[in-house]
């Protein structure tokens, strides 16, 4: 017992010291410019697309992101709790949010860490709880009889009988504890005091809206998410496909 608390009395040092030498680490502004995609090109709302063999265009795509890190051997850095990003503004057919974040501590990152949604612990409130301005102040996209925000929403129009009119819509709204999901990549984020420093995130819709043995997602059979809030077959299967979906770069 005695060799087992002095174990745990160093490690805890250690743990106090790695986090001391994060917050003493140099710091810059680092810039995440982020997008949303189909099959690689820049999405644009109510503009056609192939899905396999039809048209497919999209109305509106938003998505929630939580705790997004920065992650090495030595540290994981939180530089944002709650982002909200709306791809398909009202009044623009698209856009790319760019999103400065302070006093980022310098390092070789090795990973980056996003949950995708809203995190259980702000997930437990409502919009009520938030001032003006805050990402999870948004009324739209907060389901009052779930209980919970909507994580990500992408809604459309899609013909797939191929004549010429687009008479099935989809909506996909994905939310509820349930559906949150965190994803890591391996990718190296270098940041460095003094330096402008920027990392593009990409979502791609194609990518969502596939399966990872390569078929497209039924749509024609789900058509959208359930409005019963103990159904969540088909937000679970479709945000399972975020990390497939999500290209980080720098």
């Amino acid at each position: 017992m005695k060799n087992l608390s002095v174990f745990v009395a160093i490690f805890s040092l250690v743990s106090l010291l790695g986090c001391q030498d994060a917050e003493d680490l140099p710091s810059t502004d680092f810039t995440i410019n982020f997008k949303a995609t189909y099959g690689g090109e820049t999405l644009e709302k109510n503009k056609d697309y192939i899905f396999g063999s039809y048209p497919i265009f999209f109305e509106g795509c938003r998505l929630y992101l939580s705790d997004i890190r920065l992650v090495n051997a030595e540290r994981e850095v939180i530089i944002s709790e709650i982002e909200y990003l709306d791809f398909t503004p009202e009044n623009a057919a698209s856009a790319t949010p760019a999103i400065l974040f302070k006093n980022v501590p310098e390092g070789d990152y090795t990973s980056v860490s996003i949950g995708y949604g809203v995190k259980p612990q702000l997930n437990a409130k409502r919009p009520s709880n938030f001032p003006a301005g805050s990402p999870l102040s948004i009324e739209i996209d907060y389901w009052a009889g779930w209980k919970s925000y909507i994580f990500s929403v992408l809604d459309g129009k899609a013909d797939p009988d191929n004549n010429g009119t687009k008479n099935l819509s989809f909506s996909y709204h994905c939310g509820s504890d349930a559906v949150y999901k965190i994803f890591e990549f391996n990718v190296p984020i270098k940041v460095k005091a003094g330096q402008f420093t920027t990392a593009d995130i990409a979502f791609d819709m194609k990518e969502f809206l596939t399966n990872d043995d390569g078929s497209l997602y039924d749509m024609v059979a789900n058509p959208a998410t359930s409005n019963d809030a103990t159904n969540v077959v088909v937000a679970q299967a479709l945000t399972a496909h975020w990390g497939r979906a999500t290209t980080i770069t720098q």
